[in-house]
C-alpha cells in the first residue's frame, strides 16, 4: 500500500472521457504533472456521484489544468460514459474491474466473509509520481464532506500547481 511520501506504482486501465474507450496510463497520462487520482465505490451512487461532481466544480480543476485527474471505480466503461455525460464529468474515469489497482493504493478492505470491498479514496501525486496526500474514506457510505478535496487541493498549491 503507497503512502505519502512512497512513489506511486504506474497502472494502465481500460477507460474513456467521453465518446472513445481506450487504455489509459498513469505515466502517459500524467507525464511528468500532478496527478490526483480519485478511487470511489460506483457510478451511479448517490456519495459518489457527490464526490465526483464536487470534484468536477472545484475550482482546482476549473481554473487549472496542470494537474491530471483520473476517476478509478469497477464500473465499466459505458457505464463509465453515461456517468460522465449525466453529469458533465471534465476528466476520465477508468475501470478497475479486478481492483489491482486499489489494492496497490490500499483501497480495499477485508469483510469477515472474505470478500475484497473497495473503498472511496484520493491519492494526489505530484509530477515525480511522489505521493504528497492520501486520504481514505472510513465509511463508504457516510455523507460527502469537501474536507478531504480542500486538504488536497492546499497540498497541490504547495506544489505551485494550484492558481496563485
Amino acid at each position: 500500500m503507497v503512502q505519502v511520501g512512497d512513489t506511486a506504482p504506474d497502472f494502465t486501465l481500460t477507460g474513456t472521457q467521453g465518446d472513445e474507450v481506450r487504455e489509459f496510463s498513469l505515466s502517459e497520462f500524467a507525464a511528468g504533472r500532478p496527478a490526483m487520482l480519485v478511487f470511489y465505490v460506483y457510478d451511479f451512487s448517490p456519495v459518489c456521484a457527490d464526490q465526483l461532481c464536487e470534484l468536477n466544480d472545484m475550482e482546482m480543476l476549473t481554473f487549472n489544468d496542470e494537474i491530471a485527474v483520473l476517476g478509478i471505480s469497477p464500473d465499466g466503461p459505458y457505464s463509465h460514459q453515461q456517468f460522465i455525460n449525466q453529469n458533465n464529468l471534465s476528466y476520465p474515469l477508468l475501470t478497475d474491474e479486478e481492483k489491482q489497482v486499489y489494492d496497490q493504493y490500499g483501497m480495499l478492505e477485508e469483510t469477515i466473509e472474505g470478500k475484497r470491498n473497495q473503498k472511496r479514496g484520493i491519492v494526489l501525486l505530484d509530477g515525480d509520481r511522489t505521493v504528497r496526500y492520501r486520504w481514505v474514506a472510513e465509511d463508504n457510505w457516510a455523507s460527502w464532506n469537501m474536507e478531504p478535496l480542500n486538504e488536497a487541493y492546499e497540498v497541490s498549491q504547495e506544489l505551485g500547481t494550484a492558481d496563485e
